[in-house]
């Protein structure tokens, strides 16, 4: 068995004032949206316009946060026909784009927002699987996905290395994408650092031949018997809400269900929506989180490795402000 040293680095972004704030200052409830999106494939523009649409509806229903699919901003590039030279040149102009547009809604609608991309990884003929967070103050992190499930993956991907706690808003959120649902370390190691939320980018599709005549309700319901149950588990062990966002309809060569499950501190769904493009909005509240912890079991930080057996170091990134300073890139 292997065993790796777990390493914890702590970042603080902007300024040192709101360190002096009470712990009553602090909202003890806020709304989370999940957003099941249809991305285009190839085109990180129109895209965009379509998260900036979804984050105005969910700030209309007092969002403060919102999850986007995996790779919604790019489109599902590995699972196309495109071309390589093709797929570098989309995921480019993704890296010029993606970010200062993400600052610029967040900013202005005053949330905080994880949004699944593709990034290229150096010089490389690879890429990494990527969900950028990004909240009032600016970019936050990068988190890459840890877990890469299959060799198609594989051969476009580099897994990461890094599971973030991050603070923003009042709230300790972490990240994982699609297939990090399937490793209870990154919950239970994100729990012990402190983390409320996990929020969690998906672009899980397959099972096409449930789908009749366009109807995606079967398709959904069996992403659903899979990935709820994991959910379930996660939150109900870790005390946490779990957050799932999954793209919606055709793209490139794949159909993905639309949909969006929220599982709360006690294992319960409470919300959700399928099969087609939308969203749910759910109230969170800290007084649930720690009614659950109280009950549960004492949660400590994992040994976690990546799909390649490489160390996963956890990196706790908090905010001494929610307005102006820098930002940890």
């Amino acid at each position: 068995m292997r065993f790796t040293q777990l390493v914890v680095t702590v970042f603080f972004v902007g300024t040192l004032h709101p360190l002096f704030m009470t712990e009553a200052s602090v909202a003890q409830t806020t709304r989370v949206a999940s957003v099941a999106m249809h991305s285009e494939m190839g085109k990180p523009a129109a895209n965009l316009d379509r998260i900036e649409q979804w984050c105005n509806k969910a700030h209309k229903a007092n969002a403060t946060f919102a999850v986007f699919p995996e790779e919604c901003i790019t489109g599902s590039l590995n699972k196309s026909s495109i071309p390589i030279d093709e797929i570098r040149r989309i995921v480019g102009e993704a890296a010029k784009l993606a970010i200062p547009r993400l600052e610029a809604i967040a900013r202005r609608l005053d949330m905080t927002l994880v949004v699944g991309t593709i990034e290229r990884h150096g010089e490389s003929n690879k890429f990494r699987n990527s969900a950028l967070v990004v909240g009032p103050t600016g970019h936050l992190t990068t988190f890459h996905k840890l877990w890469l499930p299959n060799k198609a993956e594989e051969k476009y991907f580099v897994a990461g290395t890094t599971l973030p706690v991050i603070k923003s808003q009042g709230w300790k959120v972490s990240v994982g994408i699609c297939a990090d649902l399937n490793h209870s370390d990154y919950f239970h190691t994100a729990a012990a650092h402190g983390a409320e939320l996990f929020l969690l980018p998906v672009g899980g599709s397959g099972n096409a031949e449930l789908i009749k005549n366009g109807d995606q309700t079967k398709q959904a319901e069996y992403h659903k018997s899979l990935h709820e149950k994991l959910m379930r588990k996660h939150a109900f062990e870790t005390g946490m809400y779990v957050f799932y966002a999954n793209q919606c309809g055709h793209s490139g060569n794949a159909w993905f269900p639309g949909l969006s499950l929220v599982v709360d501190p006690q294992g319960e769904l409470v919300d959700e929506h399928l099969p087609t493009e939308g969203m749910t909005v759910t109230k969170v509240s800290k007084q649930a989180i720690a009614a659950r912890i109280k009950q549960r079991s004492e949660i400590t930080a994992k040994t976690c490795l990546n799909s390649s057996g490489k160390a996963v170091e956890v990196r706790v990134i908090t905010e001494s402000g929610d307005s102006g300073g820098a930002t940890q890139r």
